[in-house]
């Protein structure tokens, strides 16, 4: 095994892989978006912890959105994981402008924020309960959906910071000023000037969409409009795909891809539930297959490779597969996607891509030969490996279908793991020896 595993970290192609690789991980751009990723662990993992508890309590309890208990206790989630984007915009930033010698760090994070606010949720009116109207937030507009946007303006926005002040474009101040002031008066004219660019942006996609999008919403879509064309066997091949190419850029791959095929998505599940009802025999619809990317741990399967990584000799991907076991045993891996990462990681990109294809194509034989049953039941939330299977089919035989597929995820995982594992236990021996 070991030697078959050898020959095939040394053939031609993972070498490419692992030269691009290795070439990502030296650009202080591609560095800066795992920092960034890595600044924001804490709040994924309170997160994942809400979004664990708020599972559990409906299962037992019968929680759900709208309930004043489930509410209550989901707030946290909110604030942590659904802000995620914005406060990536400040870790990106303010890891950026560190990387590049910018003395501002600070203010360039924050530049970061108001600028992703800006372009990703302008302020509206809102009236509350009791009459009032205040100013607020879109806050569903600045979590992880919001995530490669941050990206764009944490990069784009230190770059336009440094050309400023490269170019003097600065308020100058005697020397004898503290350092801490210094740099927020150096940083007034680059803010102004990102603010005027991204503001700019924002205006300008508002006017054109006649206020419907902001760059987020553009953004998306323009990727998920096609996708609604290819809800067919092959289609699906293609939606899975740039699902999960979606997370690799730091796209949410749900939002993007969820969002195009919804309405035909619960449409499917509507038609079977009304056969079910009639008692008439229900029907296949590719966009079933669509449930190959989250069967194992979330979204690309993860919950083999946080297994795996239980055990590493990598103090990295142990301690963030200690994290992620947990909260992928609900089928919640933020902490697997962002911890490793996935993100950037062409390395496990490839197993993150080719699990889900094999699990969609034995889940399409499954269902041709009637191995297991189609849905009836939308189920619209988190829940552990297999009970959504189970809750959405009544069926048995869909939950064996799961651990079926869990040695074979982690077969295609496993090779892909330990080269990056290698990778990791030697940057790690080398900043250790530094």
């Amino acid at each position: 095994m070991n030697s078959k595993l050898e020959q095939f970290a040394n053939s031609g192609f993972m070498r490419k892989v692992q030269g691009f690789s290795a070439k990502l991980s030296q650009s202080p751009a591609f560095g800066t978006i795992s920092q960034g990723m890595g600044g924001t662990m804490g709040l994924i993992m309170i997160g994942a912890v809400v979004q664990i508890i708020c599972a559990v309590g409906g299962m037992l309890f019968g929680w759900k959105a709208g309930t004043p208990i489930y509410d209550l206790l989901y707030m946290p989630y909110e604030l942590t994981m659904g802000l995620l984007g914005l406060f990536m915009s400040f870790t990106l930033a303010y890891s950026y402008a560190k990387r590049l010698g910018v003395k501002a760090q600070l203010q360039s994070g924050f530049t970061s924020m108001v600028c992703f606010i800006l372009v990703c949720s302008p302020l509206i009116s809102a009236t509350t309960e009791s009459g009032q109207t205040v100013r607020a937030l879109n806050v569903g507009s600045l979590g992880a959906n919001g995530i490669f946007v941050a990206i764009l303006i944490g990069l784009i926005s230190v770059r336009i910071t440094k050309f400023s002040v490269d170019h003097n474009w600065i308020i100058r101040m005697p020397d004898v000023v503290p350092e801490g002031i210094l740099n927020s008066f150096n940083s007034i004219i680059p803010s102004g000037i990102n603010i005027l660019i991204w503001y700019g942006l924002a205006i300008l996609i508002s006017n054109l969409t006649n206020g419907a999008m902001t760059l987020g919403t553009l953004i998306t879509t323009i990727i998920a409009t096609p996708l609604s064309y290819l809800v067919s066997p092959l289609g699906m091949i293609v939606i899975v795909i740039l699902f999960c190419l979606s997370w690799f850029f730091g796209i949410h791959g749900g939002s993007v891809v969820f969002t195009a095929i919804m309405p035909i998505y619960i449409a499917a599940y509507t038609t079977n539930a009304e056969l079910a009802a009639a008692g008439q025999p229900l029907v296949f619809n590719p966009v079933f297959l669509y449930g190959c990317l989250t069967i194992l741990g979330g979204s690309g399967n993860t919950l083999p490779l946080c297994i795996m990584g239980l055990k590493s000799k990598s103090k990295q991907i142990s301690a963030v597969a200690k994290a992620s076991f947990v909260p992928g045993l609900f089928n919640i891996n933020e902490p697997a996607i962002f911890g490793f990462p996935i993100l950037y990681n062409p390395v496990l990109l490839i197993p993150f891509i080719l699990n889900s294809l094999v699990v969609m194509g034995f889940m399409y034989v499954a269902f041709k030969f009637n191995l297991m049953s189609v849905p009836q039941i939308l189920i619209m939330t988190t829940l552990p490996v297999g009970i959504q299977q189970f809750m959405s089919t009544l069926d048995w035989r869909n939950v064996v279908f799961v651990f079926l597929m869990f040695p074979i995820v982690f077969l295609i995982y496993y090779p892909f793991f330990k080269i990056y594992e290698k990778q990791c236990i030697a940057k790690e021996e080398a900043e250790a020896q530094e």
